[in-house]
């Protein structure tokens, strides 16, 4: 068990890719704060180093040297599996029972690619929209001046169903 964020992307869907420029211009910004205004440390796919956000990929983790890491999070422009749709499913725990703190970056950053390419990247939560989420809405809103509104986004069974933009 554990507590999971999962979601499921068309990588090579025009509109996912037309917006993976300022996907990953956002995705930075929001690392940074969650960095400088929350003191909780990002460190590489591995618990070392440093975020990797670069033309191919955002990958990052909770630091492991402050036990704060737990699943590489990931999202990248060639991943090793997409179905006949095209499109991946994926997945990151960020914890045993409670989220790590990395969490809070995980579910920006994720609110942030659905919010931008709604047909191609579908997510959903074992944590709740109204209670787990709330942070990340915050800071879509402190940072991009959007509010994600009310209505869940989650999208049930993203591992079958996938996003919009894989069905049709």
């Amino acid at each position: 068990m554990g507590h999971a964020n999962y979601f499921a992307y068309t990588p090579q869907a025009e509109n996912f890719l037309s917006n993976w420029l300022q996907l990953r211009l956002d995705a930075a910004a929001i690392l940074d704060l969650v960095e400088q205004t929350q003191n909780i440390a990002l460190a590489g796919g591995a618990g070392t180093g440093v975020p990797r956000i670069d033309d191919d990929a955002i990958v990052f983790n909770g630091l492991m040297a402050a036990d704060e890491d737990y699943e590489t999070f990931a999202i990248e422009l060639e991943p090793q599996f997409r179905d006949e749709r095209g499109f991946t499913y994926s997945f990151c725990k960020t914890g045993d029972v409670r989220p790590k703190p990395y969490d809070m970056a995980v579910t920006a950053v994720m609110l942030r690619a659905h919010t931008l390419a709604p047909n191609c990247f579908a997510i959903d939560s074992d944590g709740d929209w109204d209670e787990h989420w709330l942070t990340a809405r915050a800071i879509h809103k402190l940072l991009f001046h959007t509010n994600p509104g009310m209505e869940s986004p989650f999208t049930p069974n993203v591992h079958t169903v996938g996003p919009a933009a894989a069905r049709l």
